[in-house]
């Protein structure tokens, strides 16, 4: 577990977060400074805006702490800004480490970049211990079913998120194949039947017999082409002359 000797000063996360987004450093990591992008990002910054403080401040470093048996704090509340780096091995004699002390015009320029990003906080000495400086975790390709490396997905974890994702598979495709299938076989046998009867209905109107229109009214007690005719004069008898033609 990495463990260092440090000089330097905290910088609160908030305040990470507000340069990084004033700076558009779209390279760096708020959450872990100590990647070699956020480190680049970061330095490239800082000599940008503070030229002066940083010509005194060559070694400048970005240090994190973290604790990887506490799952429950994604980032520590603040990073370290240091002049100085000395990794603990096994011991070290602080006060030798000390005792070397720090060039004047290095802890003048350290002081005006802490005013400038971190005012309020203390330089001087920490300790700081990291449980997994590189905080490795597998590439996101490593996640999907059948590429990802057994020595990295435990089999128990990898059965049941296999076994999970096919029966979601299989779920959704019976809710949204199987419905849908019978829905619109139903539906289509119902325009089917629903389109012969329409059919039909069409074919009867069209073939039945149209009703012969009404007789006219005959005028006159005549039908129509009908010629009148002057009544026949009758004899005493009843009977009409004889010559007359009925």
């Amino acid at each position: 577990m990495p463990t260092w000797l440090v000089h330097g000063f905290r910088w609160p996360r908030p305040l990470v977060r507000i340069h990084i987004i004033l700076h558009n450093l779209e390279d760096a990591a708020t959450e872990w400074l100590m990647a070699p992008g956020s480190t680049a990002s970061l330095t490239e910054s800082f000599q940008t805006l503070y030229p002066e403080q940083m010509a005194s401040l060559p070694s400048l470093r970005f240090i994190e702490q973290y604790d990887p048996e506490d799952t429950t704090i994604k980032d520590q509340p603040f990073a370290y800004v240091c002049d100085q780096v000395h990794e603990v091995q096994l011991s070290v004699d602080i006060d030798e480490v000390r005792g070397k002390g720090v060039a004047n015009d290095a802890w003048s320029a350290l002081a005006d970049l802490r005013d400038k990003i971190a005012p309020g906080e203390k330089v001087g000495w920490f300790i700081v211990v990291n449980g997994d400086v590189e905080r490795w975790a597998p590439p996101l390709e490593d996640t999907v079913i059948g590429s990802a490396d057994e020595s990295q997905v435990s089999p128990i974890s990898q059965r049941s998120s296999v076994g999970r994702v096919e029966e979601e598979y299989d779920s959704d495709q019976t809710q949204r194949e199987q419905p849908r299938g019978f829905k619109k076989w139903f539906s289509g046998k119902a325009r089917k039947s629903k389109s012969s009867r329409d059919l039909r209905g069409d074919m009867a109107i069209r073939t039945a017999p149209l009703s012969p229109p009404p007789p006219p009214v005959p005028r006159n007690g005549l039908t129509p082409g009908q010629k009148a005719t002057a009544p026949l004069p009758k004899g005493l008898n009843g009977k009409a002359p004889v010559g007359t033609a009925v």
